[in-house]
């Protein structure tokens, strides 16, 4: 079964000029000032990462299978990969407007992430079968895994990062599928900040054809369960610098997220 995403899990969505920011310091000493803007949204914008932004206010869909209200989106231009399933992007959206069209999913998924910025233990990957982390926006996908978890506070709110790959099928760990993925709340409860970022690892094959070496599809799922686990621990074993962009250069970039209302 070849991979796309439409119909699945309902748990996804998606350019205004951008002009630079005054210089500030959302978190703390070390922070670089911001240097990007878009709507109600600020950040630092490393020039490794990008060379520009395109700043968009999305329009509300109700109607389709991955319905999100109006909301702000940074796509950054430049960015060190190319050819991945997802652009490079920040979204930030109106956690009310949201709420009004998915009431039976979105307070759920601020509470689960309100209770995993609180305190509470760090979730381990076990199982292909066990609950995702808390994303949005909707996709009509599921999230295969989840790797280098880690709870990151922004300049606005909280969250966590993580990275993953969605897909409706047994994906290969694979280059073109993988992302970095920041999910957070501002201090106020009123948006949530939803950053996708392509990431790659060396080690790792170039797309999900490839990730099959010589099996079928068939032979791969069946041994689905030891493999995800394998290649979600190479994940977690390796170094901030083995991914390209680091991690540490998009953990800078979330830090510095600044929402003003």
């Amino acid at each position: 079964m070849k991979r796309s995403l439409a119909p699945l899990a309902l748990l996804s969505l998606a350019l205004c000029a951008c002009s630079p920011a005054a210089p500030a310091s959302p978190s703390g000493p070390t922070t670089p000032s911001l240097n990007a803007t878009c709507n109600d949204l600020s950040f630092y914008l490393d020039p490794a990462l990008a060379s520009s932004i395109t700043c968009t206010t999305i329009p509300a869909d109700a109607t389709s299978m991955e319905p999100h209200p109006e909301f702000t989106r940074v796509t950054l231009q430049g960015y060190p990969l190319a050819g991945t399933f997802f652009e490079a992007r920040i979204d930030v959206y109106p956690i009310a407007d949201y709420t009004a069209l998915l009431p039976a999913a979105v307070p759920g998924l601020v509470a689960d992430l309100a209770g995993l910025t609180g305190g509470g233990s760090a979730p381990v990957f076990a199982s292909s079968f066990g609950m995702p982390l808390p994303f949005l926006p909707v996709f009509n996908a599921g999230q295969a895994f989840f790797a280098q978890y880690q709870a990151v506070s922004f300049a606005s709110g909280d969250g966590i990062r993580f990275l993953t790959e969605f897909a409706q099928y047994t994906v290969p760990v694979n280059n073109t599928d993988l992302f970095y993925t920041y999910q957070g709340v501002t201090t106020d409860g009123q948006s949530w900040v939803s950053v996708i970022m392509p990431i790659n690892l060396a080690a790792l094959p170039a797309d999900a054809d490839a990730g099959l070496g010589a099996q079928t599809w068939e032979q791969f799922s069946i041994g689905y369960e030891p493999y995800i686990l394998t290649a979600v621990g190479l994940l977690d074993a390796a170094a901030s610098t083995d991914f390209t962009p680091t991690i540490d250069a998009l953990d800078a970039l979330v830090a510095s997220i600044t929402i003003t209302p």
